[in-house]
């Protein structure tokens, strides 16, 4: 089934963008190249089809403008871009077009992220190994590189990390028995992903 074109109009807020109103109505939103390359005009009918792949183009285009405005704002994995763009209601097909557009041309690189990720927790909020790996692996970081980045953390910055952490948690468990204190202080830093080793360490300066 034809429709015909009634009006074609550049948006006000994007000039590189046309509004093009079909006569039942419809109106959709495409790139003025795409305009130009289809020979888009007033009094053209055109087919169904054409108009399905308008509407796709489109979507893809929208889709792809919600992303980079995210991206100027923060990093994001693979994972964490592709729910946010199925929130928004794109379909799978854009959303899986657009991620992956956005990794071939560098957008979104997931260990980037993962490093960044690390960084903050490491300035902010301070995790042990295994913690920093869980915590990047629920955010969509694919596990063989969450397992590289988290091999690269500086041994030494863990360690003295976990350290202050450690003295300023003790200070909490002077009313409490040596032995309590030391149980309380390995369940503490187990909980924020430090492994035996380092705990027990730690522990021995501490308490």
């Amino acid at each position: 089934m034809k429709q015909k074109i009634i009006d074609i109009q550049p948006q006000l807020n994007d000039p590189l963008l046309h509004k093009i109103h079909l006569d039942d109505t419809t109106h959709v939103a495409v790139p003025k190249r795409l305009v130009d390359n289809l020979g888009l005009r007033i009094g053209l009918e055109i087919e169904a089809e054409v108009i399905e792949k308008l509407i796709d183009a489109e979507e893809m285009m929208r889709a792809k403008k919600y992303a980079l405005e995210m991206l100027q704002e923060e990093i994001y994995s693979k994972s964490q871009m592709s729910r946010h763009l199925e929130k928004e209601g794109f379909r799978d097909e854009t959303v899986e077009t657009i991620v992956t557009e956005l990794i071939q041309t560098g957008h979104i690189r997931d260990r980037q992220f993962a490093e960044k990720w690390i960084q903050r927790r490491i300035k902010s909020n301070p995790r042990g190994r295994k913690l920093l790996k869980q915590e990047l692996i629920e955010k969509g970081v694919d596990r063989k590189t969450a397992e590289q980045v988290i091999n690269e953390v500086n041994a030494e910055v863990e360690a003295k990390l976990a350290l202050q952490i450690a003295e300023k948690q003790a200070k909490k468990y002077k009313h409490l028995t040596n032995q309590a204190a030391q149980r309380r202080l390995y369940g503490y830093l187990a909980r924020r992903g430090y492994d035996s080793d380092l705990i027990l360490k730690i522990i021995q300066q501490v308490c």
